[in-house]
């Protein structure tokens, strides 16, 4: 079988391990209900259209044709979100490229690309969109707009998935805050991860669909 070409997206779960550690410490099974909960999310998916793997920390899902791909974003907007519900980030890349799989073997240049994406330039919780995507978009070739139906949104030349939406952003907002003041104990001196809260925060306060007057939850800087 030759390859074919088809969108994959790559999703991790941040902090997974020390949630499975606490699991861990505590004797309790939280985190795998957390994680079986938001998982529920694909079982309205058709496989048809949309193939889902989920293997520890990790989620591929890949679609591939061109007319259900404002659907594939769509439902990554929806498995954020209910991630999000169990008090867990996600981040992510989407590529755009060659694929095989067979029985066992998997060989993927998608999958390969929206990790490079996950780990590079997603940064924070979000699901970075590969810009030969936009460009391909951009050029026309018969296909459904993706940059002008409220999907997308770009920062510093990079593309990201628009998860908030003006009818979800207050509960997008206290679920974010809710993971953050859960986490403050954690978060202490740990900048890396500190900064993650920050950029998201940031995300949510620029957006359009922010309502008048919305403030930050992440600590302020304080003089002593």
């Amino acid at each position: 079988m030759n390859p074919t070409y088809l969108y994959a997206a790559l999703l991790d779960v941040l902090g997974y391990r020390q949630l499975l550690d606490r699991d861990l410490e505590t004797g309790r099974l939280d985190f795998q209900e957390k994680l079986s909960e938001a998982l529920r999310i694909f079982e309205c998916v058709n496989e048809a259209v949309f193939r889902v793997q989920a293997i520890s920390d990790t989620i591929i899902l890949t679609c591939d044709d061109h007319q259900h791909f404002p659907k594939f974003l769509q439902l990554l907007r929806s498995v954020f979100i209910a991630f999000l519900r169990q008090g867990v980030f996600v981040r992510g890349g989407v590529a755009y490229s060659r694929h095989f799989q067979s029985g066992r073997l998997t060989y993927s240049h998608a999958v390969a690309r929206a990790y490079e994406l996950e780990s590079k330039l997603a940064s924070y919780p979000r699901i970075v969109v590969d810009k030969n995507i936009i460009d391909m978009y951009a050029s026309g070739q018969n296909l459904p707009q993706i940059c002008s139906n409220n999907l997308l949104c770009v920062e510093n030349g990079v593309y990201f998935l628009d998860v908030v939406t003006p009818s979800n952003w207050t509960e997008v907002y206290n679920y974010a805050k809710v993971i953050h003041d859960a986490s403050l104990q954690a978060l202490m001196s740990d900048e890396s991860a500190f900064s993650k809260h920050i950029r998201f925060e940031r995300y949510l306060l620029a957006s359009p669909s922010a309502p008048s007057g919305s403030t930050g939850f992440v600590g302020q800087i304080k003089v002593s």
